[in-house]
């Protein structure tokens, strides 16, 4: 027998422990949608996992195409990846690195047009010894690859087979759904099948069929679409699903969202939304989007707006007439501050946005939706000084949106007002004083502080104060590593200048 035996250089035992606090779940789940993701990515159309508790050993085996013998070896080694950002659902090897944590070994076979072979892997000490058996298979019969975790004691009870089910169905939803799942034979030649001890994870009926009030989703890029999906409203009888539209890249569920918004009845809105130009927007663990990524943003405006739209229509939030609102010189005044503030300034800066120009060689689209009618353009009807986006506004201030029939039209970018903009809603059910959403703070008036300080002829400040702190918590979401501290420093600078202003 001839084996190759091999070991990091560094500190693996730290390594591991900080690849699994990059995942916003626990390890032992990260190692399952990893080891899956790796799977799709060769090209896998069955997926088997296996459990078996008695013996403490996790199986997961896939007929995708396999590794060769470079691509083995690198599967071991920390300081390498056969695959960078946008290339792929997962990392090879990321699976596996992770149930060092909490596996005596972890054992991989794989057979593949030109190589076959298998390895031991364990953690011992700070550092991840390894032997790759060359031209050897324990159990593998085909091509593909095999996983094998051989849990210590303590963390057999880690896994049930219904807390597997669960994680597939959270993180791959739209490749287990009956319907949803017909839309990837454009990226997956054979339907997807993923098991668990023999029985299929398969949702029948579809997600569709419980919903109300829905609404299809398309988004384009330069005319052409690139994302599409569904929103709407899931019945009481549905079975038990996580609220929130699912951004999905390649079936992979990424993020969870309602798009910065506070609708009603925020728990019954299902969606699903796949967009795979998106993968190069992911952060490195591939379960997240890169917060001020261009690609991401561009994404999340469009899909903000559709949804904004629905909401709207349905009448799960309603947009109050800002000409009864009288928040413009309160506006004003904090938009001057954050021009002057530089960790805040970006909010106050102008900023480019896609606009409907009207174009007789354009695509179909209702005004309501954006159209904008300036001078020089085809069927512009203003003399270019433009209507106000808003009521209450000063015209040529914004870009012009009014109802109409529909219009042909071209997508192209226009410098949009800087600025944040003040709203309110009545909203009982939620404990928060105010929520950013991008564009408009909302201010929440039935929050009890909300009424206390206009009791006390205090409002002015408690909107102050709710603004500045509904624009922090969505700063610091961009944030690596925010900090409290940060809150403070941030919210003392803004009304020291307030206090000097």
């Amino acid at each position: 027998m001839t084996f190759i035996e091999g070991k990091s250089g560094v500190n693996v035992k730290r390594l591991v422990q900080n690849i699994a606090d990059q995942y916003p779940f626990e390890p032992q789940i990260a190692a399952i949608v990893e080891l899956v993701a790796n799977a799709l990515d060769a090209k896998a159309s069955q997926i088997q996992i296996k459990f078996d508790k008695d013996t403490g050993v996790l199986e997961i085996t896939d007929n995708g195409i396999g590794m060769d013998k470079r691509q083995f070896k690198e599967y071991h080694d920390f300081a390498a990846s056969t695959k960078e950002r946008g290339e792929g659902i997962g990392f090879a090897g990321q699976g596996a690195k992770l149930a060092l944590n909490f596996c005596k070994k972890v054992i991989t076979e794989t057979w593949s047009v030109n190589y076959r072979g298998y390895s031991e892997w364990y953690l011992k000490g700070n550092d991840a010894p390894y032997r790759i058996f060359d031209n050897e298979l324990l159990t593998l019969n085909e091509f593909g690859t095999k996983v094998a975790f051989h849990l210590e004691n303590a963390s057999i009870d880690l896994y049930t087979e219904e807390l597997i089910r669960d994680a597939i169905i959270e993180h791959y939803f739209p490749l287990i759904d009956c319907k949803l799942r017909e839309a990837y034979k454009v990226f997956y030649k054979d339907r997807i099948k993923i098991l668990i001890n023999d029985r299929e994870i398969k949702l029948e009926p579809s997600i569709e069929d419980f919903l109300e009030s829905r609404k299809d989703i398309i988004i384009r890029l330069n005319r052409q679409p690139k994302a599409l999906g569904l929103i709407g409203i899931i019945r009481e009888n549905a079975n038990s699903v996580w609220p929130g539209v699912m951004i999905c890249t390649y079936g992979k569920v990424v993020e969870r969202t309602h798009f910065k918004k506070e609708p009603k009845e925020k728990d019954k809105i299902i969606g699903w939304i796949e967009a795979p130009y998106l993968i190069e927007a992911v952060t490195t663990d591939k379960c997240r989007f890169q917060k001020g990524n261009k690609v991401w943003e561009g994404f999340f405006r469009k899909a903000q707006k559709e949804f904004s739209d629905w909401i709207e229509k349905i009448g799960l939030i309603e947009r109050p007439a800002r000409r009864e609102l009288g928040y413009a010189n309160l506006e004003k005044e904090i938009n001057s501050i954050l021009k002057n503030l530089p960790e805040l300034s970006f909010f106050w800066t102008t900023i480019r946005r896609d606009v409907a120009i009207p174009d007789k060689d354009g695509e179909q689209m209702e005004t309501a939706e954006g159209t904008q009618k300036v001078k020089g353009t085809l069927g512009g009807e203003t003399s270019g000084e433009g209507v106000a986006i808003h009521p209450g506004e000063e015209p040529g201030e914004a870009p012009t949106l009014e109802k109409g029939e529909g219009i042909s039209s071209a997508i192209k970018p226009r410098t949009i007002r800087g600025g944040i903009r003040i709203t309110e809603d009545e909203r009982p059910d939620l404990d928060k004083e105010a929520w950013f959403d991008g564009e408009t703070v909302t201010i929440n008036k039935s929050h009890p502080a909300y009424i206390k300080a206009k009791a006390n002829s205090l409002l002015n400040y408690h909107i102050l104060k709710s603004v500045v702190l509904s624009l922090i918590e969505f700063n610091l979401e961009k944030e690596p590593e925010p900090t409290y501290q940060k809150v403070f420093e941030l919210q003392q600078k803004f009304f020291k200048l307030w206090g000097e202003q």
